[in-house]
């Protein structure tokens, strides 16, 4: 009987040891699965975060700033209305220095980012992240950039505060019964072309007359096209061959200006693959033309500085006129543009160009940078009172059109 028992104590407490050990593991495996949903909620509220980012075209989704981008813009995704409360950075917005909501103001009481509603359906099957904090990356004060600040195609594009698009910063809280996992993340726009110069010569180009400009230094995207002081110039000529194929007359030395100063021609160290660029750009063209296109007085602007588009053209494409456009033209031809017609941002063109205009007050105008092959007949030419402007502005304006990819992420 002493036996029995001891035999029955031995079995009952290894039975409640099991089910003691059952319920914890039961218990261990609960809280890593609610704990995993959290996270993926605030996985999820990074995609939506990113997404809405990315994607200027798509007007219901787009959260992005309806101006040029600028320091101290950003927006909080929230499930609800006041739920960026929850964000325990939130009160740093008072006193970072920077206009936060928009209101012209700085660092007024109860400074935060503007609300809007998250596009996925709030139900009880809802992914909970009650916020997604987006906001441009900054510095000192300035937009942080991803590009090439070092002005050298041959080397990775690198953060700087002054080439390429502003990196962006993503911050998702999840939330799945008692667990709460909170991400950040940053992205990037990848340059979709490096652009080094003013003009950037495929080929031979044959300047006109003594009324044309074209300036490596940097501008202002829009008129009076001032130039950035202490901004550091670029050529106005790069060419693939020697700095020969720019005939620079005596009279013209002071008609191409930037780095080094007056007949600012250099050899370029890279060259384009113009086949890439077209696959490329065509490939998430905002307007498509096919064949010979003529763009007037009468024709849409297409794209702005604060909207940009890329526009391409299967042919070659002349610009008449008072048309503009802003972002990125690709002319899988030549290009000729006269009259009071402009761009600002990137042009390139697989063939010959021709830039002209009649006065002052007529000129054919580039800001940012043009891109030209000149592989069709190899005659481009540059003369009337035409005008080329290097312009980081236009530039980073257009490298905006890229997507965005992540960089880095954790767990914070």
């Amino acid at each position: 009987m002493v036996v029995a028992l001891l035999v029955l104590l031995v079995l009952t407490t290894a039975g409640v040891a099991y089910v003691a050990v059952t319920k914890s593991e039961k218990q261990i495996a609960s809280n890593t699965m609610t704990s995993t949903q959290a996270l993926y909620a605030a996985e999820a509220g990074i995609t939506e975060g990113l997404h809405r980012m990315s994607f200027p075209a798509e007007s219901a989704n787009y959260i992005g700033p309806s101006v040029a981008p600028y320091p101290g813009w950003g927006a909080y995704i929230v499930i609800a209305p006041n739920r960026s409360a929850l964000d325990p950075d939130g009160p740093a917005l008072e006193k970072d220095g920077l206009d936060n909501n928009g209101d012209g103001k700085i660092d007024e009481p109860g400074e935060r980012y503007p609300e809007i509603l998250t596009k996925q359906t709030v139900n009880a099957s809802a992914l909970r992240y009650p916020y997604v904090r987006v906001e441009y990356k900054t510095q000192g004060g300035q937009l942080v950039r991803f590009g090439d600040g070092d002005n050298d195609p041959a080397t990775p594009p690198t953060e700087n505060l002054t080439k390429g698009a502003p990196v962006l910063r993503i911050t998702a809280r999840g939330r799945n019964g008692s667990a709460d996992k909170t991400l950040e993340a940053e992205a990037v726009r990848f340059p979709l072309v490096e652009v080094e110069s003013a003009v950037w010569a495929g080929g031979h180009a044959k300047l006109n007359g003594n009324a044309f400009f074209i300036d490596g230094h940097d501008h202002a995207a829009s008129a009076p096209y001032d130039t950035i002081a202490g901004a550091n110039p670029t050529s106005g000529f790069l060419t693939k061959g020697t700095t020969q194929d720019v005939a620079l007359k005596g009279n013209q030395l002071d008609n191409v200006s930037g780095a080094g100063g007056d007949a600012s021609v250099q050899q370029s160290t890279f060259t384009y693959d113009f086949n890439a660029l077209w696959a490329q750009f065509a490939g998430m063209a905002d307007y498509t033309f096919s064949g010979d296109q003529g763009f007037s007085s009468g024709t849409p602007s297409y794209g702005t500085l604060d909207d940009p588009k890329v526009t391409v053209v299967d042919g070659s494409l002349d610009c008449t006129g008072s048309w503009s456009g802003a972002g990125i033209l690709v002319v899988n031809g030549s290009l000729a543009m006269g009259g009071n017609s402009q761009f600002k941002g990137i042009v390139v063109a697989t063939g010959d160009v021709f830039i002209a205009g009649g006065g002052a007050a007529d000129q054919a105008h580039i800001v940012g940078g043009l891109i030209y092959q000149s592989t069709v007949v190899d005659a481009s030419s540059i003369g009337g009172a035409a005008n080329v402007f290097y312009s980081s502005e236009a530039v980073n304006a257009a490298q905006t059109l890229a997507r965005y990819t992540l960089s880095w992420w954790r767990e914070r």
